[in-house]
């Protein structure tokens, strides 16, 4: 198991308010793997997000699945600066289908 697998596992985790997954909202800021331990880092868009559990227990489900995991760690980043301009590309455009402007 890649950190590469874990990032591929995450892509049907979505932010709650948004549908595009984490990595794609710039709110996916690392994985790091040892061993069957895998640490995932999530950046959140603001300190009294009402998700934060919810995302939290989507992360630890859908990483649990890969192969070789044995342990989850899920790190919400409220130290961390969550910038619209970190949103990629495809994820903006999609958002305004859904009339949501960054």
């Amino acid at each position: 198991m890649t950190e590469a697998d874990v990032v591929t596992a995450l892509e049907d985790v979505h932010d709650a308010h948004v549908p595009v997954s984490l990595r794609a909202m710039g709110m996916l800021s690392d994985v790091s793997v040892d061993g069957g331990g895998v640490r995932v880092e999530v950046c959140m868009p603001c300190m009294a997000c009402p998700a934060a559990s919810y995302l939290s227990d989507r992360i630890r489900e859908r990483v649990s699945a890969v192969d070789g995991v044995t342990s989850v760690d899920v790190e919400l980043g409220w130290h961390l600066s969550w910038e619209r301009d970190s949103v990629d590309a495809e994820a903006r455009e999609l958002m305004r289908t859904h009339g949501i402007q960054l």
